[in-house]
């Protein structure tokens, strides 16, 4: 325990610059990150509540859109006067009237929008209009009855095929009404009908209506009766016009008040189609009228603005309408992934179809997008302070090893004239010593004098290097007679040392000619010789051995000692300026620790490479030439 407590201390003695430096930049970043973080989480919950209430506005607009255009277009029949439903139509002109065919006479193509003949409505699915004459018998301005005489002449022009289809759809009517039991009511009374009618009114209003949501009592939809004003003379023309020829000269309008009442028009369905009907009395006789719309046709037309919005890929949105628990089509798609954001049913007489409008619970891609800023700007902001960090604690690691550098280099300079110096005054104090001592003492002082030489020289290289002032002279030469010159050179140094040099050497690599800088190569070997020197003169083998080798293209100049080597976390340190592996101040073994960062240097500015590793014993440095396939 007091082990563990010994290295946390020395740990936080030797780190505690670093460490309150880390601590510094730390508290930096939290100082800037807490606001920032605050800021983006106020904005996020801004911008999810915006929207929130955007999603809210898009999805009830809609909903209005689509159904203002069902109501638009159920208003448009539902204030069509009595007299469109004829085979044909009065017209009021100069000096009385004029007559032409209905709009309702031209056959609807069901594939197309259909047109009405003054423009006012267009839709799709539309399969005809109808009446239904006091009697019970159907009459289709666009099929008129074998009773009819009025517009025989154009009847007779049709096509066989064009009578057959008219004549099918005139059927299939007959047979939607049958099925719906759609049919005339009683004919009125003689009661006094603007009396009842007030009568009818007050019992309405006491009703409660089907949009009262408080009341929990079965709810009736109140019937609103309308008065058209026409006169006696348009309602006997309208009869003339469209009832069977039997009718035409007996039927007459008992009652009659100046108008024509006029309901609601109300809407049944089937599987296919929507049939709306009213009724109409005109004096006591009852009359129903109305339109017959295949089901998903009309509404996808009545939609198609939805469509064209909310069918692309890209939508968040999605609708379906709904009837009777069906669903008629969706508009765009939807799955697990989105959430039913409204479900209404539209206006009267509407209320059986349920729209139905889902949202895609990933796309609040605002929101994200802020979160997703606010990540990256602290991260970036974390990045720069590591930078800058690191780029402060390199420099603050540049000025240490540089002031180790100066330690150390006055270190180097002083031992030489120290030795220097005492051997000199040996020589001036003691005239008498033989001539056995003096050379000794002469050969120290030419030693010392080399070795501050070398010192000085590696100095003004690195500064030559650093300020780009080498100048490389590359000729071709043969790397063995520059390694014969410098072993003639450096031998003896190496031999005064206690070591021994040994020289191997391909046979192959002896007459190899390359471009190289002879002064770069002496100065890379002295450089590695002289480490090999210092760090292994502790080694029980000493030994230096230089080879020069080639294995397929790759020519290699190596030198290899037998001291500790380098530890693995070491290696990419080395070549660093002024790095040293053992601490400056408890280091064992003397040099500057420019070196290998000089021969790193020069090795890059001759197109060569360098590589250390581990021989187990020792160290092996190699000076890769460029390749011989060149």
């Amino acid at each position: 325990m007091r082990s563990l407590r010994n290295r946390i201390r020395n740990y936080l003695n030797k780190h505690q610059t670093v460490i309150r430096d880390r601590l510094v930049f730390v508290s930096i970043f939290i100082v800037i990150a807490i606001p920032l973080t605050i800021l983006f989480l106020h904005t996020y919950e801004q911008s999810t509540t915006l929207e929130e209430k955007t999603q809210d506005e898009d999805v009830n607009n809609a909903y209005n859109d689509m159904s203002t255009r069902l109501v638009a277009d159920y208003v448009i029949e539902n204030t069509r006067s009595y007299k469109d439903y004829g085979i044909l139509k009065s017209i009021p002109v100069i000096g009385g009237s004029s007559t032409q065919f209905s709009g309702f006479f031209a056959f609807p193509d069901s594939s197309g929008p259909f047109c009405n003949f003054d423009g006012q409505v267009c839709r799709k699915g539309l399969v005809g209009h109808f009446q239904i004459f006091h009697n019970g018998d159907l009459l289709t301005p666009f099929y008129p009855d074998t009773n009819y005489s009025i517009g025989r002449s154009v009847w007779d022009n049709f096509s066989p095929d064009d009578k057959k289809l008219r004549k099918r759809t005139r059927d299939k009517i007959q047979h939607l009404l049958d099925t719906l039991g759609i049919k005339n009511k009683e004919p009125k009374s003689n009661l006094d009908t603007a009396g009842l009618r007030n009568v009818i009114d007050q019992f309405w209003e006491n009703i409660p209506d089907s949009t009262d949501e408080a009341s929990e009592e079965p709810h009736f939809k109140k019937i609103v009766t309308r008065i058209e004003t026409t006169s006696e003379e348009e309602a006997q023309a309208y009869i003339a016009e469209t009832a069977p020829v039997e009718f035409r000269q007996t039927f007459d309008i008992p009652e009659f008040n100046g108008g024509v009442d006029i309901s609601d028009l109300e809407m049944k369905t089937t599987n296919d189609y929507i049939v709306f009907y009213r009724q109409i009395y005109i004096g006591q006789q009852p009359v129903v009228q109305g339109f017959v719309v295949e089901k998903i046709p009309y509404l996808k037309y009545m939609t198609h603005r939805e469509r064209s919005i909310y069918n692309s890929y890209s939508s968040p949105y999605a609708i379906d309408i709904v009837l009777e628990n069906t669903t008629l089509f969706t508009i765009g798609s939807h799955d697990h992934r989105y959430k039913l954001k409204l479900s209404k049913p539209f206006p009267a007489p509407y209320e059986n179809v349920i729209f139905k409008m889902y949202i895609k619970e990933t796309s609040r891609a605002t929101g994200s997008t802020i979160l997703t800023a606010g990540v990256i700007l602290l991260l970036v902001i974390a990045i720069c302070l590591i930078t800058i960090y690191r780029f402060t604690q390199s420099k603050v690691a540049l000025a240490t090893k540089r002031q180790d550098f100066v330690s150390a280099i006055t270190h180097e300079l002083k031992t030489p004239l120290t030795a220097i110096k005492m051997y000199a005054e040996m020589l001036q104090s003691f005239g008498g010593l033989n001539e056995e001592k003096r050379q000794k003492y002469y050969t120290q002082i030419a030693s010392e004098a080399d070795r501050l030489s070398r010192l000085i020289q590696n100095v003004l290289n690195l500064s030559k290097l650093d300020g780009n002032r080498w100048n490389v002279q590359l000729r071709q030469e043969r790397p063995k007679a520059v390694l014969d010159d410098f072993i003639a050179t450096y031998s003896r140094n190496v031999e005064k040392q206690g070591f021994e040099l040994t020289v191997s050497s391909d046979t192959d690599a002896d007459n190899v000619s390359l471009l190289i800088d002879r002064d770069a190569i002496m100065q890379i070997l002295m450089n590695l010789v002289d480490n090999s020197l210092k760090f292994s003169k502790n080694a029980s083998y000493k030994m230096i051995n230089i080879e020069l080798a080639i294995k397929g293209t790759d020519m290699y100049l190596a030198v290899r000692d037998y001291g500790p080597g380098i530890p693995p976390a070491e290696m990419k340190k080395v070549f660093q300026e002024f790095y040293r592996v053992e601490n400056e101040m408890t280091r064992q073994t003397s040099g500057t620790g420019i070196g290998l960062s000089m021969v790193k240097k020069l090795c890059t500015l001759c197109n060569m490479q360098i590589e250390v590793e581990n021989a187990h014993p020792g160290l092996r440095t190699k000076i890769h030439f460029q390749s011989l396939s060149i």
